[in-house]
């Protein structure tokens, strides 16, 4: 099986996994929260948030997007990606549900590093949130019981 296949089933299957986390957060604008394993830190900026294992090596990037359309955020992702690395190829998306709310999963590479993103539709119209993490598939394998927590800890903000 093919790298970039193997990356988009890991996504895919990341929505899967039940979660034994630490820290949530809620994006109050956007209505959507997210629970960080025990050891992670992160750093918090606006409308985005970055969370690493303690040791660093990977990180996940969060951002509220101000498009509910899961196309039209994903061509929002696109150029922001396209203007932070010399080298971006995505796959075709794959539609997600993503507890409750719908989502669109793309994977590919980014400067030769496998990459896999996620648009999640929010409760909030005109806003959807970018999950998104890059990284060898060595360090990817790594981390992938944190990610998979991560991952299906994303619900909607009571």
């Amino acid at each position: 099986m093919s790298k970039r296949i193997s990356i988009l089933f890991l996504f895919l299957a990341l929505f899967a996994i039940p979660n034994f986390a630490q820290e949530t957060f809620t994006n109050s604008e956007a209505k959507v929260s997210v629970t960080l394993p025990a050891g992670w830190v992160y750093e918090a900026e606006g409308n985005s948030i970055i969370a690493s294992p303690a040791e660093g090596g990977f990180a996940v990037h969060f951002n509220v997007i101000g498009v509910d359309d899961l196309g039209a955020a994903l061509a929002e992702v696109d150029k922001m990606l396209a203007a932070q690395v010399a080298d971006l190829k995505l796959g075709e998306g794959q539609v997600v549900d993503v507890n409750g709310m719908g989502g669109i999963v793309v994977e590919g590479t980014a400067d030769g590093i496998l990459l896999a993103i996620g648009i999640i539709d929010t409760p909030v119209a005109g806003k959807s949130l970018m999950v998104g993490a890059w990284a060898t598939p060595e360090t990817l394998q790594k981390y992938a019981a944190d990610v998979q927590s991560i991952l299906h800890s994303i619900s909607a903000a009571h």
